[in-house]
């Protein structure tokens, strides 16, 4: 029945744990796919939920929708709940702002690119990351995203954002990533990169580099090399993503050639809290 529904809007849908459906007179009119964030919810210590998608066939049944999600997320002791929204579905932003305790918080630009070599000579090593890398590059992690989501929540602190993303590098490191890469100057780590084999295409998933190395090439240079030693996995294309303020970020990918493939915003919204 949900497959069906959303195959009469033209919707794929991605792989989904649980479901939440407003049925009217016996018919489907709309529905919430969402999945428990396990490794999240351990990291931060709470209940984490990940809205992968949400569809009604009215503005005012998507609201009706959403407001039983939330009453439902709130009885179960769900801490908070992470939605990403298409950026031209104006109404389900509008749904989900008028929720309690919901926080605008951020951005996600998708862009895209042809697997391809670009024969670029780094002004630094680049090497296959090791073991002996993982703690080097989980250091480097911290406090080299802070454009993302989880720096825009007033009730996620600052260290635990860090320490978020300190822990998704050696996640990686220890086995997540297919490819990453380490780049040395004098010995110090001073950028890596990881990425994913998933599905039809390749993922630049993390990619920082050191401060003071901004702007010297070693971004472009990280990113070039992953995507040339992705070949082995003989994908046609290759994604990353940003957000749609970090500017610095789109100028270099557009510079490799990728183009823009969709973009979201994102919102948390917390139903254990009282109303602010």
């Amino acid at each position: 029945m949900i497959h069906t529904f959303l195959h009469q809007k033209g919707i794929q849908p991605e792989a989904y744990e649980s479901s939440l459906c407003l049925l009217e007179e016996n018919s489907l009119q709309g529905v919430i796919l969402y999945e428990n964030s396990s490794w999240e919810s351990q990291l931060f210590r709470k209940n984490i939920i990940n809205v992968k998608l949400a569809a009604a066939n009215s503005a005012g049944q998507l609201k009706r929708l959403f407001q039983e999600f939330y009453a439902a997320r709130r009885a179960a002791g769900t801490d908070f709940i992470f939605i990403k929204i298409p950026a031209e579905d104006i109404g389900a932003m509008q749904v989900v702002q008028q929720l309690p305790n919901a926080y605008f918080v951020g951005s996600l630009l998708k862009l895209v690119s042809p697997v391809r070599v670009y024969n670029s000579t780094p002004p630094f090593e680049i090497t296959e990351a090791g073991p002996g890398d993982t703690e080097a590059i989980s250091r480097l992690a911290r406090d080299a995203f802070t454009k993302s989501r989880y720096y825009q929540d007033p009730r996620l602190s600052y260290e635990s954002a860090n320490r978020l993303f300190e822990e998704w590098a050696r996640n990686n490191a220890e086995g997540r990533a297919s490819l990453q890469f380490a780049a040395t100057y004098k010995g110090e780590t001073v950028g890596f990169v990881q990425g994913l084999s998933k599905g039809d295409e390749f993922v630049l998933d993390l990619m920082a580099v050191k401060p003071g190395f901004e702007g010297k090439g070693a971004g472009f240079h990280l990113a070039a090399h992953v995507i040339e030693q992705s070949l082995r996995f003989q994908h046609k294309t290759v994604s990353a993503g940003t957000q749609l303020h970090n500017v610095r970020a789109i100028r270099l990918y557009e510079r490799m050639g990728f183009k823009a493939d969709a973009s979201y915003y994102y919102y948390h919204v917390w139903p254990g809290k009282e109303a602010d």
